[in-house]
């Protein structure tokens, strides 16, 4: 579990992916991404929809 403050907002991760080195977070994901994981895939998506621009 990681605990961050911004601002008046605590923001707080309970994710076992928190407990790994950034290298090993990427390894993840890139062998999730390749498994076909749709949550995964999800999250690539809106990452992508954050850039794209709109007309």
């Amino acid at each position: 579990m990681r605990e961050y403050k911004i601002g008046n907002a605590t923001i707080i991760i309970n994710s076992p992916l928190m407990d790994l080195t950034e290298e090993e977070r990427k390894e993840w994901y890139r062998k999730e991404l390749e498994a076909g994981n749709p949550v995964v895939k999800g999250i690539v998506k809106a990452i992508n929809d954050c850039y794209r621009k709109y007309d």
